[in-house]
């Protein structure tokens, strides 16, 4: 978004909602000495991320997320990403 403080500045935030779903057709893992490992419940997972996008001058860029993913048997993860892009 812009605010009318920003007026005649190059900086701008957009914030943001991503809902996704991920499907892997095969079971992922690996065998060592005969024992098979794989992850349950990464099947079907269910994925939302909230964060926001900055420019904050014609140069800098800057970026952030968090992330929660949850699958079948108890599966879950969290995730945190901050970017930065300068431009020479």
């Amino acid at each position: 978004g812009h605010n009318r403080m920003d007026d005649g500045k190059s900086r701008e935030f957009r914030p943001f909602v991503e809902v996704n779903w991920l499907h892997n057709t095969r079971e992922f893992g690996t065998r060592m000495n005969g024992v098979t490992v794989h992850q349950d419940g990464a099947r079907n997972i269910g994925e939302v991320k909230a964060g926001v996008e900055g420019q904050i001058n014609d140069r800098l860029n800057l970026w952030g997320n968090v992330g929660v993913q949850a699958g079948d048997k108890g599966y879950s993860d969290t995730s945190a990403m901050l970017g930065v892009k300068y431009t020479f």
